[in-house]
């Protein structure tokens, strides 16, 4: 049993009484001491702010929390947003290569780098707005705020049950591992060229799914169908046994049957289907 011994001064100045957020981070300890460094050493909190209403009919273009794809920390579906309509939140000005973390259950790892393309647009007050030093890579930072050793932090200053979330105080606290500058520059580029190769595979894949579509149309309409693009030609087909309507009826008879509510105890069979 993990066991921690606290003055009440320090209990009343940290405002925070579960043992949780005073023990020491566990992931960030496997990293040379000598690699590690607050947020704030490396990077400044910026607090550049702009109503977007005093404009009301120029367009802007909102980052929101839903905004950044947390599965690999990009910014997919900013919204253009007339400073008419603009949503309360809708204040923080972002710099080119700045990063906004999501200070709301920020465990999910919504951190993303601003691209060129949002210079000096609208995020969300639900974001923490890191800007590098000079010599500090963005996207080396990006991937070392996504470690798990960083949500494992945000984790602990976290406060609230329902919809934790932490301060920009707690990201400038924040422990990370930050290598030389040529180290980052490296590590950078292995992100980033990882998420291309990832984002090609999508957009193949993606072209293979309407083509096939396209072809099951012109099939049924009679028509003949579309040559397959150049590059996916020689792509593997996957065995759709499995998918054929006897394949799937074998399936449902060796399920369960469903309990509902149709009458009290009475379950609904698969016949009844």
């Amino acid at each position: 049993m993990k066991t921690l011994i606290k003055s009440r001064t320090q209990l009343q100045k940290a405002n925070r009484w579960d043992i949780d957020f005073h023990l020491p981070a566990e992931g960030i300890a496997k990293f040379p001491k000598s690699l590690l460094k607050r947020v704030d050493q490396v990077a400044s909190i910026a607090k550049d702010k702009r109503d977007p209403g005093r404009n009301p009919d120029v367009t802007f273009q909102y980052i929101d929390i839903s905004s950044v794809d947390v599965a690999v920390g990009s910014i997919v579906n900013q919204q253009d947003v007339e400073g008419a309509e603009a949503p309360s939140r809708a204040r923080k000005v972002v710099r080119a290569f700045d990063l906004i973390i999501s200070t709301c259950r920020p465990t999910r790892g919504a951190v993303a780098v601003v691209p060129v393309s949002l210079h000096n647009e609208i995020a969300s007050t639900g974001f923490s707005v890191v800007r590098p030093n000079a010599g500090v890579n963005p996207y080396y930072l990006q991937y070392a705020l996504r470690l798990p050793s960083t949500l494992e932090q945000f984790r602990k200053w976290s406060t609230g049950s329902s919809y934790p979330a932490i301060l920009d105080e707690d990201v400038a606290k924040t422990m990370i591992p930050v290598p030389s500058p040529e180290e980052q520059d490296r590590i950078a580029g292995l992100v980033v060229n990882a998420l291309r190769a990832r984002e090609n595979d999508i957009r193949l894949a993606n072209r293979a799914w309407a083509h096939t579509l396209a072809e099951i149309t012109a099939g049924l309409a009679g028509l003949p169908g579309a040559a397959a693009p150049e590059e996916l030609e020689g792509e593997g087909v996957v065995d759709a046994s499995s998918h054929t309507v006897a394949a799937i009826e074998e399936v449902l008879r060796g399920l369960p049957p469903l309990t509902t509510d149709r009458s009290s105890g009475e379950q609904l069979s698969v016949a009844d289907l």
